[in-house]
């Protein structure tokens, strides 16, 4: 599998990313509003976030830009941690936490589909265009969710992956992130813009987890 897939814009691949960013988005945006949820706040659940259903959660800008790199975005979940039971600032950790969670256990639920359906010779008995349509499905997948993982954790605002860095870190810190969430979304359209930068960021990292999602799926199916 190579991930430079998805780096690169390809109409005969439309189809396939589309369809596994909406399966990754839908269940990273449903899993933030259940930990909320489950942490005592319904803000997510009375606006209609509370559901795998894609439509409360797309962002037409995020989801128009998968179809040219590894990360798009929903519209993000509100939440209120006033209503968080216990400490919170871990509340919201756990909330932020949660989205990348779920892209990493997708990614391997279908890393394990992708083998299983290789090795399983499934592909060489179904029609060409249908063989066609299962593997690259699969394999966006694999690649979409291991993406999301990877930019959700980026440490820049208003990725979850701030959000994590900043609330595990001391409260006297929290003045130099107000600081320096104001320079957060000009740091991503950097990325989208700049050709390569999106990556060479992500490009290591991303090679790390998917190496590592694929070497435990061939474990796990022995």
């Amino acid at each position: 599998m190579d991930f430079s897939n998805l780096f690169h814009f390809d109409w005969k691949t439309v189809p396939f990313r589309l369809l596994a960013f909406v399966i990754a988005f839908s269940l990273h945006e449903w899993a933030h509003a259940y930990a909320a949820w489950r942490l005592g706040d319904d803000t997510a659940k009375r606006e209609g976030r509370l559901t795998v259903n894609p439509i409360p959660h797309i962002d037409p800008f995020g989801l128009i830009l998968i179809l040219f790199g590894p990360f798009g975005w929903a519209k993000p979940v509100p939440f209120n941690p006033l209503n968080f039971r216990g400490n919170k600032r871990l509340g919201i950790v756990y909330v932020a936490a949660a989205g990348p969670v779920v892209n990493l256990v997708l990614a391997l639920v279908f890393a394990v589909a992708l083998l299983a359906v290789y090795q399983g010779g499934l592909l060489d008995t179904l029609p060409e265009k249908a063989a066609f349509a299962l593997g690259y499905t699969l394999e966006f997948c694999v690649l979409i969710n291991c993406g999301l993982f990877v930019f959700n954790l980026l440490p820049v605002h208003p990725l979850d992956g701030s959000k994590i860095v900043r609330f595990l870190s001391p409260r006297r810190w929290d003045r130099y992130f107000y600081q320096f969430e104001l320079y957060g979304p000009w740091l991503l359209l950097l990325m989208i813009f700049i050709p390569g930068l999106s990556g060479i960021i992500l490009g290591w990292p991303l090679t790390l987890l998917l190496n590592g999602v694929l070497y435990l799926a061939s474990l796990i199916l022995g």
